[in-house]
């Protein structure tokens, strides 16, 4: 398996994949996922401006991430630890659910702190659902430390903004 940037044509598996997700987090009560977001838009978005990358096994799409430097409006508020330099913002991580737990999300988080090291950028924000504790605890392994919350609509619960300092 390796990481490859999506291309135009990668998005209805991508979606698929998404989905696949969003059922699985609604099953366990996760309610970080619905029908509006993350939608199609989102994903062709990402995949026609080069952000996209995904993961396939036997061509089947496993995961995915996006990786770019824009930022939900919320985020200005947060009191974010890397004031200078660009920050690169990873947006819709995601990995099949009959693929969990095989270090495919470990990849795609190797990935993006390679590739934000290697475009220059000096940290890693993103924001994660508070009722998802296995993302929660996933990012905090990996030295992603909590800034702040913000709400999104339709969401029940808050998101941690998390950021990594990039060394």
């Amino acid at each position: 398996m390796r990481i490859v940037l999506a291309e135009p044509a990668d998005a209805p598996a991508v979606m698929d994949l998404i989905t696949l997700c969003m059922e699985e987090l609604l099953s366990q009560g996760i309610h970080q996922w619905d029908h509006i977001y993350p939608d199609i838009s989102f994903v062709e978005a990402d995949a026609r401006a080069g952000t996209l990358h995904l993961i396939r096994e036997n061509g089947v799409c496993v995961g995915c991430v996006s990786l770019d430097d824009e930022q939900p409006d919320a985020y200005a508020a947060m009191p974010w630890k890397c004031s200078t330099g660009r920050a690169m913002v990873m947006h819709r991580l995601a990995v099949r659910p009959d693929r969990q737990g095989r270090g495919i999300g470990r990849m795609l988080m190797d990935h993006a702190e390679a590739h934000a090291r290697q475009s220059g950028f000096s940290c890693i924000r993103l924001d994660t659902y508070t009722g998802n504790p296995r993302a929660l605890s996933m990012y905090a392994r990996r030295g992603y430390e909590p800034v702040g919350q913000v709400w999104f609509p339709r969401r029940e619960l808050a998101f941690d903004c998390m950021e990594l300092v990039l060394k």
